[in-house]
């Protein structure tokens, strides 16, 4: 309800209320496609992108989901549209750049990127959703339009491939997930 009150006060022309809107929400989108795409020019154009796409598609909100997973799930479709009009396959890390290897720190930054990598797409969005984006299994699957279930299968097999690839832990072997998730997004901020 409060989603529908801010959308016909922007929409009846309430600049003040849709520039805090566009405040308080853009670092989140830009964030997101940041962690997606792994390009910092490349993540400021598709959330720019994104919100041309939103503030014409306004008048059609619904209300059916929150405002916010409503603008998550437009900047996903732009970086669907991005990565599938994507000509070359440079991987995630070298498009980066962000990995500084003087020190165990930038070391660890390199293998957990160079892990990512190597995950398939569809689990690497819905681990950096869930972890770098913190988002709920619930609202990734509102962003992907895909069932909660499914969400929680990618998160699953994402852990399980970042685990076989950072240590050497034995597949039956569980170290705490909060812990994994915990050193990982560390590493890849």
């Amino acid at each position: 309800m409060r989603d529908l009150r801010l959308v016909r006060s922007v929409l009846s022309g309430d600049h003040e209320r849709a520039e805090r809107w566009v405040t308080q929400e853009y670092p989140r989108i830009y964030r997101m496609l940041r962690y997606l795409t792994g390009d910092r020019e490349t993540a400021e154009d598709l959330t720019q992108q994104a919100f041309v796409q939103a503030w014409q598609a306004l008048p059609t909100f619904r209300g059916e989901a929150r405002l916010d997973t409503w603008l998550h799930r437009i900047a996903y479709h732009q970086y669907t549209h991005w990565l599938r009009d994507r000509r070359t396959t440079e991987p995630l890390s070298a498009a980066s750049g962000v990995a500084d290897t003087r020190n165990a720190s930038g070391l660890t930054t390199i293998l957990v990127q160079r892990a990512l990598d190597s995950l398939p797409h569809e689990l690497r969005e819905a681990f950096l959703l869930f972890y770098a984006r913190q988002m709920s299994v619930k609202e990734i699957a509102g962003v992907l339009e895909i069932p909660v279930g499914t969400v929680k299968s990618r998160l699953f097999a994402a852990r399980r491939a970042m685990r076989e690839k950072l240590t050497d832990e034995p597949e039956g072997s569980v170290p705490s997930a909060a812990a994994d998730a915990e050193a990982t997004v560390e590493a890849i901020r």
